[in-house]
């Protein structure tokens, strides 16, 4: 079946990459996907796994799991404390109202935790100096994550709102770290992906 699969892709010029995986889950272990234990791997269009095992074809949205994984991910490191922060060579700065710079120093407890490091730069504009080092190691766009947020502060009026928001907030920087659509992954990547799946 798998191969009849590979075949048809590579027929309408998809030429997926086909990895030979090594088992990525124990199929003792408890868990969501326990019982499904990687064999074989196919990334079509830079956007799904398709991946053999033993009860038959999975389609995994590659974006899609690697959110949840880094949901959860961010959930147990706040869990445990503020989350590392990277110091920035060169600040990022952002270009905010009125409102949106008075209100950063409002939720700075917040910020904090979350391991940003932003001050008011000017009337109209926040300097960015430190970032979540989740975020940092994943070259994701953090000038637009802290940009999100203090549009969120402003639209909930509070910090106990906000704090009260936070899995939506944690929400929000799992899908700017995550992997996307589009992303060509290598197979070692594709493999801790797949093994993700037990994390979440």
């Amino acid at each position: 079946r798998f191969d009849a699969f590979a075949a048809e892709a590579a027929s309408a010029a998809l030429r997926p990459p086909v990895v030979e995986v090594a088992p990525v889950a124990d199929p003792a272990a408890p868990g969501l996907h326990a019982n499904r234990t990687a064999r074989r791997v196919m990334q079509v269009h830079g956007s799904y796994l398709v991946v053999e095992d033993a009860d038959g074809i999975l389609v995994v949205d590659q974006h899609a799991l690697h959110e949840r994984a880094m949901f959860a991910l961010f959930i147990d490191r706040l869990g445990r404390g503020a989350l590392e922060s990277q110091r920035l060579l060169v600040p990022i700065v952002l270009e905010k109202s009125a409102r949106e710079v008075e209100v950063l120093g409002e939720i700075a407890p917040l910020l904090l935790r979350l391991g940003v490091d932003a001050r008011p730069f000017g009337p109209r504009s926040v300097a960015v100096e430190a970032v979540p080092t989740l975020l940092h190691s994943r070259n994701a766009d953090a000038g637009a994550f802290v940009g999100d947020l203090l549009e969120m502060a402003v639209e909930h009026g509070s910090l106990v709102s906000l704090e009260a928001a936070l899995h939506e907030i944690v929400d929000m920087m799992a899908c700017k770290a995550a992997v996307k659509a589009g992303d060509s992954l290598a197979p070692a990547e594709i493999r801790s992906l797949l093994a993700m799946r037990e994390s979440i």
